[in-house]
């Protein structure tokens, strides 16, 4: 009940009390990496702005926030417009200002005389001092920024204090500013609506808990359907299967908890595997119990037989499975590497308190009335099937052989691996407060997120952004800001222009401009006048945005960069592009943001993921061997996998199905589910030689067929979601699964009837 649920992708980069990782330190020290977005809308643009201004002023005084931002500097730039416009625009200025400033030197010169004073000229209105129009250029795209140019939109954008990914406190954050903005309209006339990255934090939490709910509620109804099907003539059974698979999931559960306190993306994935694993275990005990309790022994014999005969075999499949789960730590993804101990764990805890709990209830149940028991079966004596000719059987096994051979290098050797990003996350909805906020100038996408030691460690960062640009080094970066760069420094070659601009300016006799240029000249003359600055004189909202939550002024800068942040490949191109910014050192040198976190998780995954399917598969064959103790047995036993696994790459193939870093982790739960199956067939060939194949298979054939089915509830949960990750894992799960069972129940009785045919030839040939 005390779980944190951390769903989100950057969630996977680190562990819960994880120190060195870039966003949560960056996270730490900013604030949450991301903003509510509150969009006002009102046809009065002045109770528009006192209603963003009231809510900013009751926001800056709650302990959630960080910093709020609603209204643009516009006061500040018109004051120091000279220091930051282009200086092509500069020059314009001046261009504009040197022919009005010749011609009141030409009239106050005694020999000047203008012979084209009497004609009707345009010349007049074409110089005309407009330096104002510069004025309304820049003071548009300023006032565009948190608001449209009439000002019925309004944004306002609140920073967080806690992580993006609280949804106690992102909740609690909307909540409270829904009251607040409740208690400012009271029935006026503006509307409200909300969006940015808290609020899909938010809806994205609303959409996976109820479906993760779900997903368990339903894995539990399709596993106790199981038991209803299978033991409704034995009620006490349902019962005692469902505590045996139930429990299991409860410990590893309570275990994420002490260990991490949290469950992520990929842990998700152990409640809904686990208990059907669980189900296979105990359909395996009960098959045995009742195989024993048929021959009319007590219920406590049949109890030792049970765990005697299926406990190793269950054994070797959960170390098996286990080990496939452990082989996941090799890929240096913190989440994934929750889901590799906790998984491993998980499925020993499967085996061992499935197996206590199950058998020791069968005890209790009958310890004062024993029940008989029934079980799906196909009685050999009446259903007469006889074995296929020796030179059949092995025709058949031969073909399929290479078939599967075709299949694996075929199928294997050009697999379609995409890396659009929108097609495994959920994706944004769109509302009207994204229509009404592409009305305004306000960004679309959020900046990298720069986090040095000091702000001259920024500043040498943005000299060494400078260099690089000029360079062509780094063409998926465009801009980057410091509070150095904010702050204006003036070139040389601006201010020789700023002195020529001055001089000009004197040169012109103020009483002679009509009442439209005085008004230009006083803004010039003003601009001019503040052409020293620090940041000191930066408004408050922009030093905030610099600086940590410590008050340590210069730490963040932001990089914007020009890719479409759902392309992978472009994600990891922009990566190694600000690898280079950060230059050999290091040290201290955070970055995050979205294309970083995606690009992080895709070369983790992507680097190591083979690692895993190779040692991953070494462990299958190293604990078949030590089960077994015979290559020959430990080769049987893994043929159907390996035939499995062959099938499952050509129908990706055929079925064009391109696989993402989500649905390539199927693949190690895939290898580990193969066995079980095989395992209880070869275990019952070997241990009962007096039957064929195919009395093996009859027996059998219903108690695996029953266990593959509880294997694909965590198929069909998966499905459901609707996060495209998560779903595209279970569609990769399910072919694999379907290949299994196909594999298993086929190629076992031609294996296996091979050998029936050298057991029975070579016995006939003693005989003689």
């Amino acid at each position: 009940m005390n779980l944190r649920w951390d769903l989100q992708l950057q969630d996977t980069l680190s562990f819960s009390d994880e120190s060195n990782n870039d966003y949560k330190r960056i996270e730490s020290d900013f604030g949450g990496l991301g903003s509510l977005i509150v969009v006002l809308h009102s046809k009065d643009s002045l109770q528009n702005y006192t209603t963003a201004k009231s809510l900013a002023q009751m926001l800056r005084k709650d302990p959630l926030v960080h910093f709020v931002d609603f209204e643009t500097d516009t006061d500040y730039y018109t004051r120091h417009c000279l220091l930051y416009i282009d200086e092509s625009d500069l020059d314009s200025t001046i261009n504009r200002i040197r022919p009005i400033r010749d011609k009141f030197i030409s009239r106050n010169n005694p020999f000047y005389v203008d012979l084209d004073a009497g004609l009707d000229s345009s010349t007049e209105k074409e110089i005309e001092f407009r330096v104002n129009d510069l004025q309304e250029k820049y003071a548009r795209i300023m006032n565009r920024s948190h608001s449209n140019p009439d000002g019925t939109i309004r944004v306002v954008e609140i920073y967080p204090t806690h992580p993006l990914t609280d949804l106690k406190a992102s909740r609690e954050l909307l909540s409270q500013t829904s009251t607040y903005l409740s208690a400012i309209i009271q029935g006026g006339d503006v509307q409200s609506y909300f969006t940015g990255k808290v609020f899909e934090t938010i809806r994205r939490g609303r959409t996976l808990l109820p479906e993760a709910q779900l997903a368990g509620g339903l894995t539990a109804l399709i596993i106790l359907l199981l038991f209803v099907v299978n033991f409704y003539r034995q009620p006490q059974l349902i019962f005692i299967s469902s505590v045996a698979t139930a429990l299991p999931i409860v410990y590893t559960l309570a275990l994420a908890s002490l260990l991490y306190g949290r469950i992520n993306l990929y842990t998700l994935l152990l409640a809904i595997i686990l208990p059907g694993q669980a189900c296979q275990i105990v359909n395996h005990v009960y098959k045995r119990y009742f195989e024993e309790r048929a021959r009319n022994l007590s219920p406590q014999l049949c109890i030792e037989s049970a765990i005697l005969g299926i406990g190793p075999s269950t054994c070797a499949s959960s170390c098996i499975m286990a080990s496939l789960f452990a082989c996941m730590m090799f890929v240096p993804l913190p989440g994934l590497q929750e889901l590799a101990i906790l998984g491993s764990l998980g499925t020993l805890i499967n085996w061992m308190v499935t197996l206590l709990v199950a058998t020791a209830l069968l005890r209790v149940f009958q310890k004062s009335r024993p029940f008989s028991v029934n079980s799906f079966k196909i009685n050999p004596s009446s259903h007469k099937v006889t074995l296929l000719p020796h030179r059949l059987n092995v025709v058949l096994i031969a073909i399929v052989s290479i078939i599967s051979l075709v299949c694996l290098v075929y199928g294997g050797s050009n697999l379609k691996f995409f890396y659009d990003f929108s097609k495994t996350e959920i994706k944004k909805t769109t509302g009207t407060a994204d229509s009404l906020l592409a009305q305004t100038g306000f960004p679309q996408y959020d900046p990298i997120i720069v986090e040095t030691t000091s702000a001259e460690a920024s500043t040498e960062l943005y000299r060494n952004f400078e260099q690089l640009k000029k360079k062509g080094a780094i063409p998926n970066v465009q801009k980057m800001y410091t509070l150095a760069k904010t702050v204006p420094h003036a070139s040389v070659s601006r201010e020789q222009k700023l002195d020529t601009l001055e001089a000009f300016a004197k040169g012109i006799d103020v009483k002679d401009l009509d009442e439209k240029q005085k008004k230009a000249y006083d803004f010039m003359a003003e601009a001019l006048s503040n052409r020293k600055v620090d940041d000191e004189d930066l408004p408050d909202n922009v030093k905030v945005k610099f600086s940590d939550k410590n008050g340590n002024r210069g730490v963040f800068s932001f990089i914007f960069h020009n890719i479409d942040p759902d392309d992978g490949l472009a994600c990891r191109r922009l990566n190694e592009n600000l690898d280079k910014i950060r230059g050999p050192e290091k040290e201290g040198i955070l970055m995050t943001g979205e294309p970083v976190v995606r690009a992080t998780v895709l070369d983790l995954i992507l680097k190591n993921l083979d690692k895993t399917l190779w040692i991953g598969s070494f462990l299958v064959w190293f604990f078949l061997l030590m089960f077994y103790n015979r290559f020959s047995r430990a080769i049987f036993t893994l043929l159907p996998s390996v035939f499995a696994i062959s099938w499952l790459l050509i129908l990706i193939r055929l079925l064009g199905i391109e696989l993402s870093f989500y649905s390539s982790l199927a693949f190690p739960l895939i290898i580990g589910a193969s066995v079980d199956g095989s395992l209880q067939l070869w275990s019952a060939f070997y241990t009962k030689q007096a039957g064929t194949a195919i009395t093996v298979l009859q027996t059998k054939f219903f108690g695996i067929l029953l266990s593959q089915a509880a294997s694909f509830i965590a198929s069909f949960s998966l499905i459901i979601s609707s996060h495209p990750g998560l779903r595209s894992i279970g569609q990769v799960l399910l072919l694999g699964l379907a290949c299994i069972a196909l594999a298993q129940f086929t190629t076992f009785p031609l294996i296996a009837g091979i050998l029936d045919n050298y057991r029975i030839w070579k016995k006939k040939k003693e005989s003689k």
